[in-house]
């Protein structure tokens, strides 16, 4: 009898690890592993067809004319948090499960989000430019700006935005949250003011961070109209999806001064194939490329989680996180009207 087998579909360049010694050791070796490696899944198809099962890392898109190729394919596994690359709608027409892995890099999220926004506050960045280049003058960044009884908006109140908010506690900082999502009493369990609409966070938020997952709907849910409700010089940070956040807009932002300074690990394009300049030549942003997941611990968290999931789906049990289900797709979150 054939053993199952596995596809690792990964995105190339730019690999995540040379060999698939993790999975190997959480599936077995009744189970044959296939990593594939290419620019776009026309790619691999070949390779992919007769897979029972499939881990695909962020970037790697499954589209609707992939899926329609997989003869005998048991789940797909999203070795992410984000599942966008992944057509659910085509997936659900073939009755395939989608499930992804949400809480790999919640610590690590939450801690980036938290440097960035240390950063901005602290203007390390341009104090540390000026040193090098032979400066000694603390002025030179603006004068910072204290944290304690700072107000904090959240958009997006799930794992990472949670994390992130007890974090920012921690600090002095005063949270409240926009996330029509989660059950109610979730604010008094952390001690956090619910807002009932997006306009009501941005209008009393000095800082605000998101931690929302992206969709079709909520493209540019922080652009122009949205930065212009914060109060002047709020600074924003943004580890969660590129898309969310509307680059001019922040760049037009930076510029007037209705921000005070922006902290970003993603961009609506990645990699960017030529960042804004506006973004390049401001002092008041912070960039980094989509780092925040990243650590030793929660890489490798992530392959055994997917591995173990892959699991599941080969023996036709039940497996957590399905992203496929209609009660399981994003709902848009509007900005108020």
């Amino acid at each position: 009898m054939p053993r199952p087998v596995v596809a690792i579909l990964d995105f190339e360049p730019g690999k995540h690890f040379a060999v698939a010694d993790v999975e190997a050791a959480v599936l077995g070796s009744e189970v044959e592993l296939r990593l594939l490696r290419a620019r776009a899944s026309a790619a691999v198809l070949p390779a992919l067809a007769d897979a029972d099962a499939i881990i695909v890392w962020s970037r790697f898109e499954l589209d609707a004319d992939a899926l329609a190729t997989l003869e005998r394919c048991r789940g797909i596994v999203c070795a992410s948090v984000g599942y966008e690359h992944v057509d659910l709608e085509a997936a659900r027409a073939r009755g395939i499960p989608v499930c992804n892995v949400p809480d790999y890099g919640t610590e690590e999220v939450a801690d980036h989000a938290t440097a960035l926004l240390l950063g901005l506050a602290r203007k390390l960045a341009v104090l540390d430019r000026s040193v090098r280049e032979g400066q000694w003058d603390w002025q030179l960044g603006g004068m910072p700006t204290r944290l304690r009884g700072q107000s904090l908006g959240v958009v997006g109140f799930g794992r990472i935005g949670a994390a992130f908010t007890r974090r920012a506690q921690a600090f002095g900082l005063e949270p409240a949250f926009f996330d029509p999502h989660v059950p109610s009493g979730v604010e008094k369990v952390l001690g956090v003011r619910r807002c009932e609409s997006l306009d009501e966070l941005l209008e009393g938020a000095q800082v605000l961070s998101i931690h929302a997952s992206a969709n079709p709907a909520n493209r540019g849910l922080i652009g122009a109209e949205a930065l212009a409700k914060l109060p002047r010089g709020a600074l924003l940070i943004n580890t969660a999806r590129g898309s969310l956040v509307d680059t001019q807009a922040v760049v037009d932002a930076l510029a007037s001064g209705q921000l005070g300074g922006a902290g970003l690990d993603v961009l609506a394009e990645e990699p960017a194939p030529e960042l804004h300049p506006g973004l390049l030549a401001s002092p008041k942003v912070l960039l980094t490329p989509h780092a925040a997941w990243a650590s030793a611990q929660s890489f490798a968290e992530n392959r055994r989680k997917a591995a173990r999931k892959a699991a599941l789906l080969l023996q036709g049990r039940p497996v957590r996180d399905r992203v496929d289900a209609p009660f399981a797709l994003p709902v848009p979150v509007p900005v108020s009207p």
